[in-house]
């Protein structure tokens, strides 16, 4: 199997930020309480 990495694009910001909350939700493994919304998860990630 090939695995290509790449730089992420804006395009992908709604999907890391679904999976980022959506772990955030479950108070499992991130010490953020606060789910983050567009604006936030550009300057975050």
């Amino acid at each position: 199997m090939e695995v290509f990495v790449r730089e992420y694009q804006d395009k992908d910001i709604p999907s890391m930020i679904a999976i980022w909350n959506e772990i955030v939700e479950e108070g499992n493994a991130f010490p953020q309480t606060d789910k983050l919304a567009f604006d936030e998860a550009k300057r975050f990630f």
